[in-house]
């Protein structure tokens, strides 16, 4: 019987960094693990995308990309893969085959809107996945056109699957734009997570992006990032001791100004360069703490990202700002949501009250909400797929 054969079209060699490469490996593993002939694509999207983190530098340059990629694809026996570069020189599979496989696919899967191919036309079943809610459908608004090199509009797309849990909630302002948006939550390879119990651990850590996007204005109201949310909860340290640990990116962040609060600030460059050193990063952790995209809070999107439920799979109590999430998760133990100062000073209290019971409830959340083989059955079932592990 032949394999149904699945291309996942991503953003990967642009962007070689732990937990962004974790979140792809998610899908394409778990693919795999289904029975999938998984084949990966990138395009080079738009001018200087190129990300180098050992000159910390961006060009059109995808040779320290490749690199990192292609160990990581070999490492998990993926074999299948294509960068098409910025001069259109095609790397990994030739410009034939990934025609061939277009025609011949069972599946377009599109992680967002950073690649496309326009021969990914010929693909008979296209799946969008937003996996910025809000920031996607807020993009589209009034019009949004075709699909081009750098952005593949949902549009184009015949399944919509999104992160935000609660598009098309009553309180919830992200407009569906006629699509009807399939929830869904960020799949997890369990393996990938091991367990580590660690009671000695002291941090509890995240890795922050300070401002990475523009604020995004929709029917008057401002929509910023997680900056804004931050700065409601720098005085933490003052209440709690010394126990928060932020690998924080980002030009405009003010880190002697978060340092002098009492938060310690890790290197995001030696916490993310490789899959391994970011997971390395949790497991030594007591937990999450991490405030949310504004957002998300504000629309109350439900968004609930994959480095959270990471943390979870590893047994790593998550101690998050609510975006709604706690609607369809088990709350209280293990994952304890907040809006507030007073809700974080609880929730540290009781993770440390009883900690391995928190633990142990993090790791049964990952393995009954996000486990890579429900998540992605019940996709490709979605998508008029049958498959199994």
């Amino acid at each position: 019987m032949r394999k149904p054969i699945v291309i996942v079209a991503g953003y990967w060699v642009r962007y070689p960094l732990g937990g962004h490469v974790l979140g792809l490996l998610h899908f394409l593993i778990g693919l795999q693990q289904l029975g999938c002939d998984v084949v990966f694509v990138e395009h080079f999207g738009w001018p200087s995308a190129c990300y180098n983190a050992q000159t910390n530098t961006m060009s059109d340059d995808p040779s320290y990309g490749l690199g990192e990629t292609q160990r990581d694809l070999q490492r998990f026996h993926l074999e299948k893969w294509c960068y098409i570069d910025a001069a259109g020189v095609y790397h990994g599979l030739s410009r034939d085959a990934v025609r061939k496989l277009c025609r011949d696919s069972d599946l377009l899967l599109s992680l967002a809107s950073t690649t496309w191919l326009d021969e990914f036309r010929e693909c008979r079943t296209r799946a969008y996945v937003d996996t910025d809610p809000g920031f996607t459908q807020f993009g589209m608004v009034p019009t949004a056109g075709r699909s081009c090199a750098g952005y593949a509009s949902p549009r184009d797309f015949q399944i919509h699957f999104t992160i935000g849990t609660r598009i098309g909630q009553p309180d919830c302002p992200i407009p569906s734009l006629g699509f009807r948006w399939q929830p869904i939550r960020w799949p997890m390879v369990m393996e990938l997570a091991p367990y580590q119990y660690l009671p000695e651990a002291r941090f509890f850590t995240t890795v922050m992006s300070w401002r990475s996007r523009k604020t995004i204005v929709y029917n008057g109201v401002e929509y910023g990032q997680k900056d804004v949310e931050f700065m409601k909860f720098i005085d933490l340290p003052q209440r709690l001791g010394p126990i928060f640990k932020i690998a924080l990116a980002g030009p405009n962040a003010p880190r002697e100004k978060i340092a002098a609060a009492g938060w310690r600030i890790a290197n995001p460059l030696q916490v993310t360069a490789t899959p391994w050193t970011y997971r390395n990063y949790i497991a030594e952790s007591r937990g999450e703490f991490g405030v949310s995209v504004n957002l998300e809070v504000k629309t109350r999107s439900g968004w609930f990202g994959d480095r959270n439920a990471f943390y979870l799979a590893m047994g790593k109590p998550v101690v998050i700002q609510d975006t709604g999430f706690s609607d369809s998760l088990p709350c209280g133990l293990g994952l304890l949501p907040f809006k507030n100062v007073d809700d974080v000073v609880a929730a540290i209290e009781s993770v440390n009250a009883n900690y391995e019971r928190h633990c142990r409830t993090a790791r049964e959340i990952a393995e009954e909400y996000f486990d890579s083989k429900k998540i992605l059955t019940a996709m490709l079932q979605a998508c008029g797929l049958e498959v199994s592990a």
